[in-house]
């Protein structure tokens, strides 16, 4: 290589190291704790909308990404735990809080992970339909991934993602 390469292969290199530099430091600025909420209009009643949020089993036939769950034995506590396998590995979560068929809280359930949270899901009837409502309270523990979260992709995507898949499910 000449010595105008080396160069050139100097500074692409200097400049992607600055740009990650760039990125962690704007990590580091943002919370770890983040809350968003999304919510959507479904014509069924409450009842048949928290049969397909808590049958785990099916949640790989209507969830893209998802190639199978696992159900996991109950926690000392007695919650339901589950694991759901995705092409970045994948997440265990419990029951948190649980009254049918108006109110669902799911948590991260694996201490090792670079994100955690929970997750609140709220069915109000309206007519012969229902409203959900999601909240997420999600917690990023990388700087990096923290930014890339922020900033590219918006702390709102796993939410719309989720209510996306769910209406197509529902209709």
């Amino acid at each position: 290589m000449t010595g105008r390469r080396w160069i050139g292969v100097g500074a692409v290199m200097a400049a992607g190291a600055a740009a990650v530099l760039a990125v962690l430091a704007a990590g580091r600025r943002l919370p770890v704790e983040h809350v968003t909420e999304g919510g959507l209009e479904l014509a069924q009643p409450p009842g048949a909308v928290w049969e397909v949020l808590t049958d785990v089993d099916l949640y790989p036939a209507w969830r893209p990404g998802l190639s199978h769950v696992e159900r996991l034995p109950s926690g000392a506590d007695g919650r339901p735990r589950w694991r759901e396998y995705h092409r970045h590995g994948h997440t265990t979560y419990e029951v948190v809080e649980s009254e049918a068929p108006h109110r669902l809280v799911t948590g991260v359930a694996d201490p090792d992970l670079p994100y955690g949270g929970t997750w609140t899901l709220v069915l109000t009837p309206t007519g012969g339909g229902c409203s959900l409502t999601v909240t997420e309270r999600g917690e990023v523990y990388r700087p990096f991934q923290r930014a890339v979260s922020h900033y590219v992709l918006g702390e709102n995507a796993t939410v719309r993602r989720y209510l996306g898949a769910l209406a197509h499910r529902m209709a």
